[in-house]
């Protein structure tokens, strides 16, 4: 149940002590209202309805709920006046509207930035450029050295094709002068040909397997020298590395092996009586050998006082050794297995080559031998460069 003035709904017990109200407030002012006799509101009055055949129910009762106005009322009722249109606006000509594309796909231009607006000016007018006015601007604007090349290229194409150059007359030179500048140019290159040689890399190599013709000894006795099944030599008397023998600085190396009792060899040897000898030589015998090293000069072919020092290192019965000699002036230094065993110095002879000999009682084994000087990459390239001829370059005997 609801309030009859308020039209709220009523809980359970106020409608049983109040009826049909939410309060005695409420109850007080519906039936004072109720009261008061309401006053019809006078009726608009309606223009006389011209006679009209046939008008059907409805618009009838559409007319009386929505009564036209009288004629004072309409003349009362204010005009708007559409505004003014500007002066300078004509509705002649209706505007053009854009086209689908136009304005589905604005131009570019529309959104640039304006920092760029002059680029896109300078744009545009570079694209409403003739041909001929493109080039100009573009010669104008190349490098001096594009356009220097661009002038030169097709003249030289043409002297190419065409053959023909310029005669430039050239003043005669006396036949004196002429061999005089010949003689500084030929001493200058002897020079630079020489400097060239003498830093050049040497190398000599050998490993015996094509003979011992590469050997100087006396009486040819190499002959008493012989091979093994392995392929290496046994040396016996005294021989020369014949191409090593003008040499003065230089590194020797060779592989050997000790069969019984000792192995020898000499450097700076500038003849068969004149050399520097060495030994490795077995002092106890066993698997763990004692090795002492014995060095000497022989002058005129007689031997010098003998200097002997212990072998600095582990030798075995069947070891290869692999000893190395640098000869620098008049400074001498031995290595075995790549370690420093002596050293000393002695300038008594300045220049000469290599050899081996094994003396009574003495055998060894030797696999190869080498001999260079200034090996390294300087020295390869001179060598590479040094004029044909020159004796004793690069060899290798095998």
């Amino acid at each position: 149940m609801r309030c009859r003035y308020c039209n709220i709904a009523l809980a359970p017990l106020r409608s049983i002590v109040d009826g049909e109200f939410c309060c005695d407030h409420h109850r007080n002012a519906f039936h004072e209202q109720a009261a008061i006799p309401e006053t019809p509101e006078p009726a608009a009055p309606v223009a006389p309805l011209a006679t009209e055949p046939d008008i059907s129910p409805a618009l009838k009762m559409l007319r009386l709920k929505f009564p036209l106005q009288p004629p004072a009322a309409q003349e009362a009722a204010p005009i708007i006046a559409p505004p003014e249109a500007p002066a300078e606006l004509s509705f002649s000509k209706a505007p053009e509207l854009p086209s689908l594309k136009e304005a589905l796909d604005p131009p570019a231009e529309d959104f640039e930035p304006l920092e760029n607006t002059q680029r896109h000016d300078e744009f545009a007018a570079h694209r409403r450029q003739t041909p001929w006015q493109w080039i100009r601007a573009s010669w104008h604007g190349a490098p001096h050295d594009l356009k220097l090349v661009t002038v030169v290229l097709p003249v030289l194409a043409a002297l190419a094709v065409t053959g023909s150059f310029p005669k430039v007359p050239i003043q005669t030179v006396a036949p004196a002068e002429m061999a005089q500048v010949e003689k500084v140019v030929n001493e200058h290159w002897k020079n630079l040909n020489q400097t060239i040689s003498n830093r050049a890399a040497i190398s000599f190599a050998d490993d015996f397997r094509s003979g011992l013709d590469a050997w100087e000894s006396r009486a040819n006795r190499t002959t008493n020298w012989s091979y093994d099944a392995a392929g290496f030599v046994r040396p016996g008397p005294l021989a020369i590395f014949k191409p090593t023998l003008d040499m003065v600085d230089y590194r020797f190396e060779f592989l050997g092996e000790i069969d019984q009792k000792a192995m020898g060899w000499v450097f700076r040897a500038q003849d068969l009586k004149n050399y520097y000898a060495m030994k490795f030589v077995i002092v106890k015998p066993g698997p763990l050998p004692l090795i002492d090293m014995v060095r000497y000069a022989v002058i005129d072919g007689k031997e010098g006082p003998h200097v002997h020092k212990p072998l600095p290192m582990t030798a075995r019965s069947d070891m290869l050794y692999r000893v190395s000699i640098d000869v620098r002036g008049a400074d001498f230094t031995v290595l075995a297995q790549g370690q420093v065993v002596d050293f000393w110095t002695d300038r008594r002879l300045p220049h000469g080559g290599v050899g081996f000999f094994a003396n009574r009682g003495e055998r060894a084994r030797l696999r190869w031998v080498e001999v260079s000087h200034q090996y390294d990459a300087l020295g390869r390239v001179c060598a590479y460069l040094a004029p044909y001829g020159i004796e004793g370059r690069n060899e290798t005997f095998n």
